[in-house]
């Protein structure tokens, strides 16, 4: 019934229906072709024939490498996409660089990268400032040379960085409480971006 149901659709997403439309259309240039389902073991001559072909099939020694049946594009498509993610994930672990990234997103997120691709274009640049440390923040601004201190605007106590602002600032911890609830970790505060943008937004620090 499923072949029946294939045959009858508008999409071919299998090469075996693909070849069966073009046999059954050759075939019915010069003859009328009725297609039609047989419950199985129901005395059909031609059915009993075929479910012992298949049966001899089934039993034969297997010759060359398995498997020996094509497979489903969509196994295949799993099975890359599978494949990337482990070398993605290895890659990542495997750097030695991006410190703080790593601290934020210390493995691949597949969702995470969902929500963030939503998002426009100025908050996605808010979010990726503090994932990397890579923003209008003291610290980096003073490893550019753009700033004399890299200490914290708000508290002088330790470098202002995004682990700094999201994690330990007493002077901010008010708003950090607000929007973020239980202190969490970092990967929890970056992970969470629409928190994280509202912070951000009434902080105002990071443009």
């Amino acid at each position: 019934m499923s072949v029946l149901l294939a045959l009858s659709s508008h999409v071919v997403n299998s090469g075996l229906i693909y070849e069966c439309h073009q046999r059954l259309n050759q075939v019915g240039i010069h003859n009328q072709v009725t297609i039609q389902w047989i419950k199985g073991h129901s005395d059909s001559r031609g059915n009993d024939a075929a479910d012992e072909l298949a049966r001899r099939g089934s039993s034969m020694a297997v010759i060359g490498p398995e498997p020996i049946v094509p497979l489903p594009f969509g196994y295949l498509r799993n099975l890359v996409r599978k494949r990337t993610r482990d070398l993605h994930h290895k890659l990542w672990v495997e750097h030695s660089e991006c410190r703080q990234a790593k601290e934020a997103l210390p493995s691949i997120d597949g969702r995470f990268t969902k929500r963030i691709l939503k998002l426009t274009k100025l908050q996605l640049r808010k979010v990726t400032a503090v994932t990397t440390g890579h923003g209008t923040l003291n610290k980096h601004l003073s490893v550019l040379g753009v700033t004399d201190s890299p200490l914290c605007r708000a508290c002088m106590e330790e470098d202002e960085t995004a682990a700094h602002l999201l994690l330990s600032c007493p002077v901010v911890a008010g708003y950090r409480a607000k929007h973020f609830g239980d202190p969490g970790t970092l990967r929890d505060k970056v992970s969470n971006t629409k928190a994280l943008l509202a912070f951000l937004e009434e902080l105002g620090w990071i443009e």
